[in-house]
């Protein structure tokens, strides 16, 4: 019956191709001759495919049960001659082919002692073989064999032991390094230092750098910046000791560095400034009492002449006396906190996990 199918098929086709015109075939004739090839191949007959074609587009649509039907399919609709182009909207059934693979369970290997008890039916009818021709016995082992479970294979065991490696998860990646965070100090911001070095005016003079530490945290937007035990340096900007006459002691610092987190930073600060006490007033008045005293005791001794002498006389003892006491020096001890104000802003670049590790 198919094949009668098939030649009436082929009849029509070329029935269409004699009534079509010289230039193209006909939309219809084109769709009756995909469908004959299709019906008479082997592979796509099976197949539940439909085929429409329009102004020599030919649209190709259905189920087939595997990637080999769908290229057949595909190229008899394509090599066709009048088709222009071919849309494909086949699609594979690949929900029935997945159940055969899951249903091949691994045959264990046989026990012991069954294929014992199968060897002892075998003796049983050893007699009863000598009696049945050749080709019987033939027959009846080779219809025995099945019987015996044969062992796995010895390839079983490489592949499964080849598959593992891909079971076996890769390692994870290591999560990316974490980015500090970057703050901007802004300008005016009070900074309280604690002293480690001492400072002198009698001793110290400008250019010499002392070291401190932060001594109350450094906050921006109710966040710890910067850690209380942060180095810093200071620098004498101005030293000036008191003479032996008259003067004061002066010093002035800034401060210059900041260490933290490993980078170091460049401050401007306001000055921390601190003058010590004059003795020019003191060493006025002594030097006139004593030319007061020399006065009356020259007028009294020698008269006129001996009133200038003693003037003079009493002058130069009062400076001498003033001369051994020097001008008060200035000192800042160690642990001394001093207040500075930030003059530029300072952009800051420190990870918050690591405040609490710095030296509080």
């Amino acid at each position: 019956m198919k094949i009668v199918a098939t030649f009436f098929l082929a009849a029509v086709s070329m029935v269409a191709l004699a009534t079509g015109c010289s230039s193209a075939k006909s939309d219809q004739a084109l769709t009756t001759d995909i469908q004959s090839k299709m019906f008479a191949d082997p592979q796509v007959k099976a197949a539940n495919i439909t085929v429409s074609v329009k102004d020599g587009e030919a649209t190709i649509s259905g189920d087939v049960p595997n990637e080999g039907t769908h290229l057949q399919a595909y190229k008899i609709a394509s090599d066709t001659p009048g088709v222009k182009h071919v849309v494909d909207q086949m699609t594979m059934q690949a929900a029935q082919a997945a159940p055969p693979a899951e249903a091949e369970p691994v045959a264990p290997p046989p026990a012991a002692k069954p294929r014992h008890e199968a060897v002892k039916p075998a003796r049983k009818t050893e007699k009863h073989e000598k009696r049945q021709p050749k080709a019987t016995l033939r027959a009846a082992k080779t219809e025995a064999e099945p019987a015996y479970a044969p062992p796995p294979s010895p390839a079983a065991a490489p592949a499964a032991s080849a598959a593992q490696p891909a079971v076996t998860a890769a390692p994870p990646q290591p999560p990316p390094p974490p980015q500090p965070t970057r703050v901007e100090i802004p300008a005016g911001t009070s900074v309280r230092v604690q002293m480690i070095d001492g400072v002198d005016s009698a001793v110290n003079h400008t250019g010499d750098t002392f070291h401190a530490t932060i001594a109350s945290p450094i906050v921006v937007d109710n966040q710890i910046v910067v850690p209380a035990g942060t180095d810093v340096y200071l620098k004498l900007v101005n030293a000036k000791s008191a003479g032996h006459m008259t003067g004061q002691s002066q010093l002035a610092l800034e401060l210059t560095r900041m260490e933290f987190q490993g980078k170091s930073y460049g401050l401007a600060s306001s000055d921390y400034t601190q003058t010590g006490a004059s003795r020019g007033k003191r060493t006025a008045e002594t030097v006139g009492g004593g030319a007061v005293i020399g006065t009356l005791l020259g007028a009294v001794i020698g008269g006129g002449k001996g009133a200038a002498i003693g003037a003079a006389t009493g002058a130069g003892a009062g400076g001498v006396v003033q001369g051994v006491t020097k001008g008060e020096q200035i000192k800042i001890p160690s642990e001394t906190k001093l207040d500075f104000s930030l003059e530029q802003p300072l952009e800051v670049s420190y990870f918050p996990d690591r405040i609490r590790s710095s030296r509080q």
